[in-house]
């Protein structure tokens, strides 16, 4: 019931704000709707060595309980794979991959097998098929992958530059986008000092300067609900905000939630942020169902062609009718996600759903292809 309420008030909100701005040029809806980036959450976690994605913690492979779920184009991360997923989501319409990249704190990778987590950002740049599409960095500093000292910054700097200067990196209006994953995060691994935080963007900012490769547009992760005030610590030194993915805290049932709850209370949210200091970058839940992994939170049931369409164009609508949700200057969204198949966040091709959500992708966002 809280949800419903919020969102009345957001709606009510965002039609005043519409109302007031409605003679504004600027603001003409046909030019924007026209104009709206499309992104994809890009998770290279999907390698055969063990342990891996496929797998329980009892060793057990969940695809044979879950087949529906396994990607057409290929189940690992691989040069030929990256190759076909960049094929399929620019000819439906995607315009980039948000890549999630881990860093290696002290050098090292934390987890087993995580150096395949790099896949993702190495394998679009080497793809000879790159050139279809757009792709950007989401620097991933959650635990364990938190970057604590600057020298470990510098090594991330590094990595950076080489995908700033990739001729497939997305720019908005000649500046290059970057985002930081968790605010939090970052904040803590500062010893949760502003001056210290500011300091690590100021640096990659001059870093990207003295490459010779122009000014960069540093978004942060924030929470789905809720927009951050003026007086946030991220305000003046982040250019824009965004959220990877976000679900309502309900208990888990054996019963699957409907799909409308989760973009419901993603839209709430949206709205919210659409009202805050800095422009926000949104995102859509293709799905969150995270049966496979035995994971304790709670699971929506995944959307039918009707329902994933109509949530695309209430998303495109808001877009159009909200000047700060996207890029400084340009409307865009993520999608949650590519490929996270044990989430049930998924968009690629899957046995089940085959090109179902490209296919709604390309009606809404691209019909003329």
């Amino acid at each position: 019931m809280w949800q419903r309420v919020v969102l009345a008030s957001v709606l009510a909100t965002a039609s005043a704000s519409a109302q007031e701005t409605a003679d504004v040029p600027a603001q003409a809806a046909p030019d924007r709707g026209d104009d709206i980036l499309v992104g994809v959450s890009y998770f290279a976690g999907w390698w055969e060595a063990q342990p891996n994605k496929w797998t329980r913690r009892d060793g057990s492979d969940w695809r044979p309980d879950f087949p529906e779920r396994i990607p057409v184009l290929g189940q690992y991360n691989a040069q030929d794979v990256m190759n076909r997923e960049i094929v399929a989501a620019a000819e439906y319409g995607v315009d980039f991959f948000m890549i999630l990249w881990y860093p290696k704190p002290g050098g090292e990778h934390p987890e087993p097998n995580a150096a395949n987590l790099e896949r993702g950002l190495l394998d679009f740049m080497a793809s000879p098929e790159a050139h279809r599409m757009k792709f950007m960095v989401e620097f991933c500093n959650h635990r364990p992958y938190n970057v604590r000292t600057d020298e470990d910054w510098e090594a991330c700097i590094e990595v950076f530059l080489k995908a700033f200067a990739h001729p497939s990196h997305l720019r908005i209006d000649g500046k290059i986008p970057i985002k930081v994953h968790s605010s939090w995060d970052f904040y803590r691994d500062a010893d949760e000092d502003v001056e210290v935080c500011r300091a690590r963007i100021e640096r990659l900012r001059e870093a990207a300067r003295d490459a010779g490769l122009g000014e960069l547009l540093v978004g942060v992760g924030v929470g789905g609900q809720g927009a951050i005030g003026p007086d946030n610590w991220v305000v003046g030194m982040f250019d824009w905000t965004g959220t990877y993915m976000d679900l309502p805290q309900l208990e888990q049932r054996e019963e699957d939630y409907p799909y409308e709850e989760l973009t419901g209370f993603a839209r709430t949210g949206r709205l919210m942020h659409a009202q805050g200091p800095l422009p926000y970058v949104p995102y859509l839940p293709s799905g969150w169902n995270p049966r496979p992994w035995s994971d304790p939170r709670a699971s929506f049931a995944l959307p039918t062609r009707a329902q994933w369409t109509a949530t695309l164009e209430e998303l495109r609508q808001d877009l159009i009718a909200q000047p700060n949700l996207g890029f400084p200057g340009r409307p865009a969204f993520t999608i949650y996600a590519w490929n996270e198949f044990g989430e049930g966040g998924m968009v690629a091709p899957t046995a089940g759903e085959q090109y179902m959500k490209l296919e709604a992708i390309r009606d809404v966002f691209k019909p003329q292809r």
